[in-house]
């Protein structure tokens, strides 16, 4: 089986969709994978002289406006008449991302690019909506050095007085049942989504969340977003400027 999986997203650099293309990699080991960026109209070409040789294609895609990006938009227009010219008997999944805590907000998404395959006819093979994507890539960013710094505490205490304390063991167990707690729809839809690839099955459309309550993950949201702007040198206000939206 031949796998292209596909980061969508129109960022060059981090990014929701980048990390769960990175992250799903591992659910499918032994299973020939080809991971390209598909970020702006550059790409397009590469990507499209990759689709015949493709068993599998897997989009990770964030949600833009309650829809897909602009430059998806072209390139699925681009990509029909190129399948009509060049055979292609690909199926095609999609994880979409959106930083709503509802993963359902990704359903319309989901709905074009399913529309997609059957003008195309291409056949299409089932998506995941997921809600929260921004912080779900920051819990994985988080977690990963909090585990590294316990472990490197308990490597310190090993070597030093020969055994591990019980508060050190707790303070891992906690941290990694955390993660995966916050984590597991993500991880548990996944699963799925790598399962219905490798028995060549059409996935109905899931849709998950990063598991913290709505009440909780609204304010942490807007507490991220005032910090996030001001680490990029921009006053809050500069988000909500019109112009940039009818450029």
């Amino acid at each position: 089986m031949n796998l292209l999986i596909l980061n969508a997203s129109p960022k060059k650099k981090g990014g929701a969709s980048r990390f769960f293309s990175g992250l799903f990699r591992l659910f499918l080991p032994g299973i020939r994978k080809k991971v390209v960026s598909l970020s702006c109209q550059q790409d397009f070409q590469r990507v499209l002289e990759l689709l015949p040789g493709m068993d599998v294609v897997c989009l990770f895609v964030p949600l833009y406006v309650d829809g897909l990006p602009s430059h998806i938009v072209e390139f699925l227009i681009q990509a029909e008449g190129y399948c009509k010219n060049h055979p292609c008997q690909f199926r095609l999944y999609v994880l979409a991302n959106n930083g709503f805590v509802e993963g359902k907000q990704n359903r319309p998404a989901l709905n074009m690019l399913q529309a997609w395959c059957e003008r195309a006819e291409i056949t299409w093979g089932g998506g995941i909506g997921i809600g929260g994507g921004v912080m779900l890539q920051v819990l994985g960013i988080i977690y990963p050095i909090l585990i590294g710094i316990i472990l490197l505490q308990m490597a310190l205490s090993l070597c030093s007085i020969g055994t591990i304390s019980g508060e050190l063991w707790r303070s891992f167990v906690i941290q990694m049942l955390t993660w995966l707690f916050l984590n597991s729809g993500m991880l548990w839809c996944m699963a799925r989504l790598s399962s219905a690839i490798r028995r060549e099955r059409v996935l109905p459309n899931q849709f998950t969340r990063v598991m913290i309550p709505s009440w909780l993950f609204i304010p942490i949201a807007d507490v991220f977003m005032i910090l996030s702007s001001l680490f990029q040198g921009r006053f809050l206000f500069a988000l909500l400027q019109q112009d940039k939206w009818h450029s």
